[in-house]
């Protein structure tokens, strides 16, 4: 897994469908992992490596195995500028009766959630978090 993949040549709807994939199966990876360790005492790990092509980075799952949960947000709080200014700008989402943040978003993130929030009737916020962490974030039609 320590192959990095190749963009260059790859659509930005193939990009996106890629992210989708990727969120799915990162959000399937801890339920299948522990099913498989519900018998056995050894501590199961969550890969490591570094996912490219994933619409928000990967990179921050945490080293051991802790659950990931799906649902939709409600609503969204996008911090300008970050205080005290030694933090990082985040964007937060409430999901699941608590407000969950996304660390340094992007401009097209932030863009397309203020999209989706601007029309709820068209649009979603699907959100995958771990702990009051975003690891994933899908903006879809309805």
């Amino acid at each position: 897994m320590g192959k990095e993949f190749e963009v260059k040549n790859m659509s930005k709807s193939q990009l996106i469908i890629a992210g989708l994939l990727l969120c799915l199966i990162a959000a399937a990876i801890p339920s299948v992992l522990g099913a498989e360790a519900a018998g056995s005492q050894v501590p199961v790990q969550a890969p490591t490596s570094q996912i490219s092509t994933a619409p928000i980075s990967l990179q921050n799952l945490p080293p051991t195995t802790s659950a990931v949960y799906s649902n939709v947000a409600t609503k969204y709080w996008l911090e300008l500028k970050a205080y005290p200014s030694t933090n990082v700008k985040a964007l937060w989402l409430y999901v699941d009766d608590d407000w969950r943040y996304l660390s340094s978003p992007t401009s097209n993130i932030e863009n397309s959630v203020q999209q989706a929030f601007t029309n709820p009737d068209l649009f979603d916020v699907q959100v995958w978090y771990s702990g009051n962490k975003v690891i994933g974030l899908v903006v879809s039609t309805k």
